[in-house]
């Protein structure tokens, strides 16, 4: 049986008259890759904190590896690996004399870092308080993965980072879930989402409103296709149940699908295309839908894409 890794059950913060967060509840499976996400200020990084016991709840709780987050940090601490948003260091000490240090304090071997360091292509000689911001992010990305804690908790893991090394996070999200490693990954980048997550949950003002798989959510929200045909289609081409046609003008076609895109792609493949542009909801628009449903019940399709 699947143990849980994290579970928050009724998971409240709250600071004075400030929101935090209320009412969470959401488990994270061994091995799995969980999506946390929500835009700035939703209460990720509270939840996080609180995960980590950083802070004591207002009410409701967490467990975390078997234990409260709380009460038994130290034993949890030993078992996972923690990357922030905008992880500080030791500004004088140089990379590789950071990486060194935790390391040692992981019970790492000397020089457990080098490969990854090389794999990310930081120079180790410089020293951190030199570093631009994605260079100190690359060192907290090395010190994350380095070790073979069975957790880790990433909050906006690839801020700063750019889109080559993004790619490369990505590949040691699927080596460390390939290895049997649970990873909880805070985000507000629905792309980096989709690509390294099994399930997300989504949180907005403090409260979750959402959990599902990735398909799931990208299912239920609206895509865009944009077509340039060689001629111009019948009026009644893409009239399928899961589809709305936004616009025929001549050879170019505006499309909206949601759900399963098959029954249209095979409408298109009766077509000689000469381009196509697909757009996937960003998180603005899973927001906007969100934030709509709540104000006024299920928003009608033509609303959600405005």
């Amino acid at each position: 049986m699947t143990r849980a890794v994290i579970e928050a059950i009724g998971l409240t913060k709250s600071y004075g008259t400030r929101r935090g967060i209320v009412d969470v509840d959401f488990e994270v499976v061994e091995g799995e890759t969980f999506g946390f996400l929500g835009p700035n200020g939703a209460g990720k990084t509270t939840t996080i904190r609180l995960i980590l016991g950083f802070l004591a709840p207002t009410r409701g709780g967490v467990r975390v590896l078997g234990g409260d987050a709380l009460h038994d940090a130290p034993r949890i601490h030993r078992e996972l690996a923690y990357l922030g948003s905008d992880p500080g260091f030791l500004g004088e000490l140089t990379g590789a004399e950071q990486l060194d240090y935790l390391a040692r304090l992981r019970g790492l071997r000397r020089g457990a870092w080098r490969q990854l360091g090389e794999r990310l292509e930081l120079d180790p000689t410089v020293r951190i308080s030199r570093l631009s911001r994605g260079n100190r992010q690359k060192v907290g990305v090395i010190a994350a993965f380095m070790g073979a804690e069975p957790l880790l908790v990433l909050d906006e893991p690839t801020s700063g980072l750019d889109p080559l090394l993004q790619r490369e996070f990505l590949a040691l999200v699927a080596e460390a879930r390939a290895a049997g490693r649970t990873l909880f990954l805070s985000s507000h980048n629905l792309v980096e989402v989709e690509r390294a997550c099994d399930r997300v949950a989504i949180i907005r003002e403090g409260r979750i409103v959402d959990v599902s798989t990735v398909g799931e959510l990208l299912g239920a929200h609206w895509r865009s296709i944009n077509l340039v045909l060689a001629e111009p289609p019948d009026p009644h081409a893409f009239d399928l149940p899961n589809v709305e046609v936004a616009a025929l003008t001549g050879r170019e076609a505006h499309l909206m699908v949601r759900g399963d895109v098959n029954p249209l792609l095979r409408r298109i493949a009766a077509y000689d295309v000469h381009d196509i542009a697909i757009t996937t909801p960003d998180v603005e628009d899973l927001f906007l839908r969100f934030y709509k449903e709540d104000a006024a019940g299920p928003v009608p399709a033509e609303e959600a894409r405005a």
